[in-house]
């Protein structure tokens, strides 16, 4: 059972590149207009992308915190990149103490990874501070911030307890986890989201992610009809950012269709057959009643027609007509009645 109805729109598949937009970004755009005739589509959904993992996991905007020493306080601004814990370790030291001279106090930061020599790797930065005077610096991660990539809650002051600050969190410097494809291509979808895309941290950088759809009917989004034939398209990862692909285009495949209402004739008629079978199974049971009841009557009327004619056989009929002469051919012959009176007791004179 196919999930289109091909009856008078057939499915329109429809590649689509970034490159080739109005106008916006690779990570944001309005597509060329696209003609899908007088079909009458109700529904679309991302058939497969190609998108290069050309991102940063310290992008643009998403790179500074704010230090602050003794009530005074200075942004620390991240070089935009790439990094891996030990680099990212070694940038971060310089940062620090850059930023702590700016304030004029001069303190030295040191940033460091577990010693997995010693002990396992809790994936934690720790900072430690000297030549503070006893006084303790505090991090400040704003809503855009490089909090996941630190190891911090977004929106949260942080303050150094004796000379030393531990990340509360994992650092996280696979930064997007999975990206989420959102556009006013499709109706009635949760933040306008036509596809997710998972499984983004398991392709190595400099590669492309690739996605296919396996299940259409149930990825299926509501075609917006009253929007133009142009559309705008962008890849957000699960905190709603904007991915940021440098400059690289990406790609992807929507299918129209008008989908089909096979499924649901199918569930009604599922229901009507349900509905005959116990239909026919009440009916058994009704007849199956019926005979037990008809069945008692007839054993009623057997055993009252029964009754009847022993009650004719035992008891004399008490019509008037010829009721004498039945009841003398029904008197036995033996034994004698007792009134029965010999005549010589009547006349001794017969008496010979």
């Amino acid at each position: 059972m196919t999930s289109f109805d091909a009856s008078n729109s057939y499915p329109t598949v429809i590649s689509f590149n970034s490159k080739d937009r109005v106008n916006g970004t690779n990570s944001s755009f309005l597509s060329q207009p696209v003609d899908l005739g007088v079909n009458k589509y109700d529904s679309v959904c991302l058939m497969t992308a190609s998108i290069p993992k050309s991102y940063y996991n310290m992008p643009t905007n998403y790179n500074s915190f704010t230090l602050t020493e003794k009530g005074v306080s200075t942004p620390i601004n991240i070089t935009v990149g790439s990094y891996n814990k030990l680099n990212l370790a070694i940038v971060l030291s310089q940062l620090l103490t850059a930023g702590s001279t700016t304030l004029g106090n001069n303190w030295t930061y040191v940033v460091s990874n577990p010693n997995v020599q010693s002990g396992p790797d809790t994936f934690k930065f720790t900072f430690t501070v000297s030549g503070n005077g006893g006084f303790q610096p505090t991090f400040t991660f704003g809503q855009n911030s490089p909090f996941r990539q630190l190891g911090f809650e977004q929106a949260t002051s942080y303050t150094f307890v004796a000379n030393t600050l531990v990340s509360v969190n994992a650092i996280n410097l696979a930064y997007i986890l999975r990206m989420f494809i959102v556009s006013d291509i499709c109706d009635q979808a949760t933040d306008g989201i036509l596809a997710e895309i998972l499984s983004v941290g398991s392709f190595p950088p400099q590669s492309v992610i690739f996605f296919q759809e396996f299940n259409i009917e149930l990825n299926t989004r509501v075609f917006n009809s009253t929007n133009s034939n142009s559309w705008n398209f962008s890849v957000v990862d699960s905190f709603g950012q904007l991915v940021d692909f440098v400059g690289v285009p990406w790609a992807f495949t929507l299918v129209f269709y008008k989908r089909t209402d096979t499924h649901e004739l199918h569930k009604q008629e599922l229901m009507i057959t349900n509905e005959q079978r116990l239909f026919q199974i009440e009916q058994a049971q009704r007849k199956l009643i019926d005979n037990v009841k008809k069945n008692s009557t007839t054993t009623t009327e057997k055993e009252e027609d029964t009754k009847d004619t022993t009650s004719k056989e035992t008891t004399p009929p008490t019509s008037s007509t010829g009721t004498e002469e039945q009841t003398e051919d029904m008197k036995p012959i033996f034994p004698v009645l007792a009134n029965y009176v010999l005549p010589e007791f009547i006349e001794p004179s017969l008496i010979i």
